[in-house]
């Protein structure tokens, strides 16, 4: 639409300091949507089939007219009717595993083909790039695939699936039709940025009928929105000024330390500020079309609601450890990860009180290397998800051992301190790690790491070193003893 891409291209000079032109039209994407949501919640819950159609063409509408990604449209709409067929066709355990292969196969080619043209580009950027929502797409379709091999399995061995499964399991006489099918998969709200959900998530939402909690999801919907707003503005004032590029510079090269960890920590910030807006607009739109809904509580009859956040910024910004603030970020995928990847390798017959560390150890490196391979195939992803591993085993190592320690002590200064040290170090640690992430290029991601002194991957030999070589976890747990035994005395 060259009307449209005019406008987006006098908004983007005039105020919004450059912005791509192809993010502005996404936000314009889901702002429409919010109108969309509430001309589908006037489609009766009685009929399915109108639901179904009118989130199709919505998103037909939005990410081909509004955002112009045909290319991306045709790419996903062949991908998603090969998929189904496979669903159809295929029996048994292979049927998921197959589909989780093309789909995974079919996005690597798109996100090959995004590098490619991203290199050739002269300004290195890839203008209208669906990778986003195919990743979503992957997501989707690899999860209806088990839970529809969940719902054969429950038959035999319904012990063997955990709550989860058992939940969201659906039965062979109730496989989704194709065109309940294309309305999951092409539901408009979350189509390009998320959330993900599963198929039985979307048949509560479309059996739902809305009228009688129209305030209360108006309330939720446009709270969120102002979230993302305001995540937004933060995004744009500040972008210019915070860059992870600018951590392989010379300039920042010669700045002192501490101005050093305070501009990585707030350019972090600044970064996931983008993240935030996309993801907290995306929901708010999600949660006015009904999304969430998730049955009435048996006692009083009232609704009861799920939560389809895909990040908990709270957790995020605040969280003290680097558990809190991976549980808090990205929480769509993690949950596929570990749903649908980590307890589909880990050994059925285990339970989780008896599988083996080996065991765990070899499903946690497959489930790390999907991560990595959905992500897609620039070094710097890579980077981050190796160092990010060795990362999490060194925090659990340092909170294993430092947290009995300040359990028992009695000082609320002690605690204050120790937490406050570990929201610092947390926050240090995230951005230094997810700067690869960011830069995408070896050469950049090794010079902001030079730039930083190495100080995350020194930090994690000197833990290991000391805990599992040195003995230091021994000698804090012995002090510990000996100082609870003085303390009955």
């Amino acid at each position: 639409m060259l009307v449209l891409n005019q406008a987006l291209e006098w908004l983007s000079d005039n105020y919004l300091g450059g912005l791509p032109i192809d993010r502005i039209a996404t936000v314009v994407s889901v702002l429409l949507s919010y109108v969309l949501a509430h001309l589908f919640r006037r489609i009766p819950s009685t009929n399915p089939t109108a639901r179904h159609f009118f989130s199709i063409v919505s998103t037909v509408l939005l990410f081909g007219l509004v955002q112009e990604q045909y290319l991306g449209l045709m790419h996903l709409t062949v991908g998603s009717l090969v998929i189904y067929a496979l669903m159809r066709l295929l029996k048994g355990s292979l049927m998921p595993k197959v589909v989780f292969l093309v789909a995974m196969l079919h996005m690597s080619y798109s996100q090959l083909r995004r590098q490619w043209v991203e290199q050739a580009s002269e300004d290195k950027q890839v203008s209208f790039d669906y990778t986003g929502a195919q990743m979503i797409f992957v997501i989707k379709v690899t999860s209806l695939a088990f839970c529809i091999f969940d719902g054969q399995k429950a038959k035999e061995d319904a012990a063997s699936l955990s709550a989860y499964q058992r939940k969201n399991a659906i039965a062979a006489d109730n496989t989704p039709s194709l065109l309940e099918y294309l309305g999951y998969v092409f539901f408009f709200p979350g189509f390009a940025v998320g959330p993900s959900f599963e198929m039985s998530t979307y048949r509560r939402m479309i059996s739902f009928d809305s009228s009688a909690h129209r305030r209360q999801l108006n309330t939720n919907a446009y709270t969120t929105l102002l979230v993302g707003l305001f995540w937004m503005v933060v995004y744009i004032v500040y972008n210019p000024t915070f860059s992870f590029l600018h951590l392989a510079t010379t300039e920042f090269q010669h700045k002192g330390a501490i101005a050093k960890a305070v501009y990585l920590c707030t350019t972090g910030i600044v970064a996931r500020a983008a993240y935030y807006t996309a993801w907290k607009m995306s929901e708010g739109a999600c949660v006015l079309a009904g999304l969430g809904f998730d049955g009435f509580d048996e006692s009083d009859g009232s609704a009861r609601w799920m939560d389809i956040s895909n990040v908990h910024i709270g957790s995020v910004e605040l969280g003290t450890s680097i558990r809190e603030l991976i549980d808090g970020w990205n929480i769509g995928t993690n949950t596929w990860l570990r749903h649908h990847v980590y307890l589909r390798i880990m050994p059925s017959t285990q339970s989780a009180k008896h599988v083996s560390q080996s065991s765990s150890t070899a499903a946690t490196a497959m489930t790390f290397m999907v991560s990595a391979w959905w992500h897609g195939f620039y070094p710097g992803y890579y980077l981050t998800f190796v160092i990010a591993a060795f990362v999490s085993s060194a925090a659990r190592t340092l909170r294993r051992n430092l947290n009995p320690l300040v359990a028992q002590t009695k000082s609320d200064n002690v605690k204050l301190v120790y937490n406050f040290a570990g929201w610092v170090l947390s926050k240090y640690t995230l951005d230094f790690t997810v700067s690869p992430f960011m830069v995408l290029t070896l050469p950049l991601s090794v010079t902001a790491w030079r730039n930083n002194y190495f100080s995350v991957p020194i930090a994690v030999v000197v833990i290991h070193l000391a805990f599992n070589v040195l003995g230091a976890g021994h000698y804090l747990r012995r002090h510990l003893v000996g100082k609870q035994a003085s303390t009955k005395i």
